[in-house]
């Protein structure tokens, strides 16, 4: 198991992988908050691309709150995993959906403005700072695959291989710096993995707009 300082470190050892199997020419940063943001800021300062942001909500039965059965992404779309029809039929299930997708809506208002993205055959590098089961991710991956980009890539420090091996059907590539067969939390693979606020997220997309190097501009 290799150990990466904090994310930076991991954005900057990712940057150089993906440099290896892209053409910077029409590539896109996608990175979800918060931790993935501050990974994607290294991967699109090497790649002189642009950073955006988009976020899924992992959709939790009401009696157990703490598992995630799927994801919902600012337009409805949703991932279902194995487990979705044992927990569907519950009372108050749809108000949580709905309550999620509102949440995702206001939070990507919050960090972008709106919520409209603008894809025009593009390679979508979306980045996370590590996966676990990957409920969100997976739901990510499922309003991407019907978007206008030509390659989809995921990008991560970390990813255990039964998730690996799941999501690897859906992308184009898969770049990764560690793919444990065990595996416990994220964290583990980092000396430094301190919560993100919002207010560095907002900077960093602030920063790169100003520079005219945001997906809006395109």
């Amino acid at each position: 198991m290799s150990i990466l300082k904090n994310r930076s470190e991991a954005g900057i050892k990712l940057a150089e992988k993906i440099m290896a199997i892209v053409n910077k020419k029409d590539v896109i940063i996608l990175a979800v908050p918060r931790g993935g943001v501050i990974i994607g800021e290294e991967i699109a300062k090497k790649l002189k691309s642009p950073l955006d942001v988009i976020i899924s909500k992992k959709i939790t039965p009401p009696s157990s709150p703490e598992y995630a059965i799927g994801a919902i992404t600012h337009d409805g779309t949703i991932y279902k995993s194995q487990n979705w029809d044992r927990f569907s039929h519950e009372p108050n299930f749809d108000d949580e959906i709905n309550k999620k997708r509102l949440e995702v809506k206001r939070r990507l208002e919050e960090y972008r403005g709106n919520t409209d993205y603008k894809f025009d055959n593009d390679t979508v590098v979306l980045v996370d700072d590590g996966i676990a089961t990957g409920a969100t991710v997976f739901g990510l991956l499922k309003w991407l695959s019907v978007q206008n980009i030509s390659r989809l890539i995921l990008a991560v420090p970390v990813i255990p291989m039964d998730t690996f091996k799941k999501m690897k059907p859906m992308l184009d590539a898969i770049i990764a710096l560690d793919i444990p067969t065990e595996f416990n939390a994220v964290g583990e693979f980092y000396e430094e993995f301190e919560q993100v606020i919002d207010e560095e997220v907002m900077t960093i997309l602030s920063n790169f707009k100003n520079k005219g190097n945001t997906n809006d501009s395109k």
